[in-house]
């Protein structure tokens, strides 16, 4: 086997060469360093807007409207259990996992009418999703205690609203 230790040293050395020149370079010095910086007030800005060397994007705001105190878009609660928009949020949330265990509730009693009245039945187990319970009748009643586990946890939410004086309509969406 050949060695190619020549070509090796010289593309080394043009390498060291290269890094060491780059390195070396002068660079450019900062102008006016010991020129003091200049702090720009407002009266300046409009001095350059006037001239033209400023530009504004978007709406100007008046003087009126910015020496306007903020007051606060939304209204602050001493606890979360005061604030209606939790109440709907939470209800929200509620509704949507109550359709969900409906609709599984629905489709399990169907697949129950269908095996029953056409002898339809699924081929074997669908291990990809939850299952429903042993036997036809258990999967009914999981399902139906979920279903049931949920209306509570609204009804429940609904009393807390009642006793924090939310409006009813507010759980309703």
């Amino acid at each position: 086997m050949r060695k190619y230790t020549f070509p090796l040293a010289a593309v080394l050395a043009l390498l060291i060469a290269c890094s060491s020149q780059a390195a070396e370079k002068p660079r450019p010095a900062q102008a006016n360093q010991n020129q003091p910086k200049k702090v720009w007030t407002n009266d300046d800005l409009d001095q350059l807007h006037s001239q033209g060397l400023i530009s504004i994007v978007g709406q100007e705001v008046s003087e009126a409207a910015a020496q306007a105190p903020s007051e606060t878009p939304f209204p602050v609660y001493a606890s979360r259990l005061d604030d209606p928009t939790w109440y709907a949020d939470q209800a929200a949330d509620l509704q949507d996992e109550l359709d969900r265990r409906e609709a599984a509730l629905r489709e399990q009693q169907e697949a129950i009418a269908r095996a029953v009245d056409q002898r339809i039945t699924d081929p074997g187990v669908a291990l990809y999703k939850e299952g429903p319970g042993m036997t036809p009748a258990e999967g009914l009643a999981n399902l139906q205690a979920a279903v049931q586990e949920i209306q509570s946890y609204l009804d429940e939410l609904s009393d807390l609203a009642r006793q924090h004086d939310i409006p009813p309509g507010v759980l309703r969406g």
